[in-house]
């Protein structure tokens, strides 16, 4: 692969990366699930979705009527053949529950900052894809935390003060 056709597979997947992001925040999951190869395996915060249809069940699992805006940066991009790349990306993600069909939503700090590590596979007919793709949470809000431990927000509120002092 020659520097030229290096640069073109680098910005392709580039462009898998931000589109992930913005076809998700978008709710165009039709289009979203165009970015997979059909064998692909998504690895959402330690939960396993192996296959566009699994992806798709897990994309229809997702709130609906919240805001959401995930803005990529540090992408690092390395070719490893001609039909193979990994990538590596951050995100900073807004979330606003209810808010969607209500814009603008109130603005509030990150709920979210992910860390994407990404593998690409090159088809014939398609071109650069995701064929694995791993998403971490590095740092989250208070409701996103209770959420990754399984506890609901609503009920974490409404618990009894913890007597902390100050």
């Amino acid at each position: 692969m020659d520097d030229l056709q290096k640069l073109i597979a680098e910005r392709a997947c580039e462009k898998l990366m931000v589109s992930y992001a913005r076809l998700i925040d978008a709710y165009r999951y039709d289009d979203f699930l165009e970015l997979w190869t059909q064998d692909a395996t998504l690895n959402m915060l330690g939960h396993e979705h192996k296959g566009v249809p699994a992806i798709r069940q897990w994309l229809e699992q997702r709130k609906t009527e919240m805001i959401c805006r995930h803005f990529v940066t540090n992408i690092e991009t390395e070719i490893l053949s001609d039909t193979r790349a990994r990538g590596f990306c951050y995100s900073f993600s807004y979330h606003v529950q209810d808010a969607r069909g209500f814009e603008p939503g109130p603005m509030e700090p990150p709920t979210f900052i992910i860390e994407y590590e990404s593998e690409f596979r090159r088809e014939p007919e398609r071109g650069w894809l995701f064929s694995r793709r791993s998403v971490t949470a590095a740092l989250v809000g208070e409701e996103q935390m209770l959420t990754l431990r399984g506890e609901s927000w609503k009920d974490f509120r409404h618990r009894a003060p913890t007597g902390k002092s100050g």
